[in-house]
């Protein structure tokens, strides 16, 4: 579930990131790329430069040597860069549709000539900023995506504490469970969560706690905390913390780029569920 979001919640960063840096070597290569002007060959990294903006092999070519010759027509490029004429048309059009050539005419011959390379570098920062501009509005889709399969990931510490406060409404005078390791849960926020575990107590929310042999010692042992708890033979270890409600279940995994994870699909949590009523049996009492 966590990888699921990773896999969307990072796509745009990644995109932008990936969109930057191409952009940033396009740049530091356009003055190579004006000698194409004024020489008749050119390095196979500006092909794979131009490839990452999107260009396939050919146009690459045809963009480079368009550079070289100034102007050309469709037979005199498509000698140049080793093609059939029936193919140059396409490549083309495709270099116009993208913003690398134009077409004009002379004496009532179409010619083709390469865009200015800093146009075109200008061209891809537009499509970025624009890009940008939506990003808010695509995590929010994304978030509505997750929420229609009861999935609802939490990234801030204050996300986090505001789910813990509705704890103490939503759950006064009932119970839950919870399986993980005390130290890292606290480890959030120390202050918050010593404070929650009181807030807890005088909500009358009773709670079955099995926590990591590696954390035991740091977990409060007070009997007006309401906590009945086991510790975890030494070979079962967790990272995380998970609280198991009648409704939902939240994964708090504090190492990795979603803080908690929220599910609220039934059975899932049935599966939860079962598996603390399993390693409830196997856990020790802690006195």
């Amino acid at each position: 579930m966590t990888k699921y979001y990773n896999s969307f919640s990072l796509i745009c960063q990644d995109f932008m990131a990936n969109i930057i840096a191409k952009l940033a070597y396009f740049k530091r290569n356009l003055t190579e790329l004006k000698k194409c002007c004024k020489i008749l060959t050119y390095s196979m990294s500006h092909i794979s430069t131009l490839q990452t903006l999107g260009l396939t092999e050919d146009e690459a070519h045809a963009y480079l040597a368009l550079l070289q010759l100034g102007n050309a027509n469709a037979a005199a490029l498509a000698t140049k860069i080793n093609v059939k004429r029936t193919t140059i048309y396409p490549i083309l059009s495709s270099l116009s549709d993208k913003g690398f050539a134009s077409t004009y005419f002379s004496k009532s011959k179409r010619l083709y000539r390469a865009e200015k390379p800093e146009r075109v570098a200008g061209l891809y920062e537009k499509k970025l900023e624009s890009f940008s501009a939506i990003i808010p509005e695509l995590k929010t889709l994304e978030k509505q995506t997750l929420s229609a399969i009861g999935l609802r990931f939490i990234t801030t510490k204050k996300e986090l504490e505001q789910f813990y406060v509705g704890v103490l409404t939503d759950y006064k005078n009932k119970s839950y469970r919870a399986i993980g390791s005390a130290s890292s849960w606290e480890g959030i926020d120390p202050d918050f969560f010593k404070k929650f575990r009181h807030d807890r107590a005088r909500a009358n929310i009773k709670t079955q706690i099995l926590l990591s042999a590696d954390s035991a010692a740091a977990s409060p042992s007070d009997p007006k905390l309401l906590r009945d708890v086991r510790t975890l033979p030494p070979t079962h270890t967790f990272k995380s913390t998970i609280d198991i409600f009648d409704d939902k279940v939240i994964v708090v995994t504090p190492d990795l780029h979603a803080l908690a994870v929220v599910i609220e699909v039934s059975t899932m949590v049935d599966v939860f569920q079962a598996m603390f009523d399993l390693l409830w049996e196997t856990g020790v009492i802690k006195k």
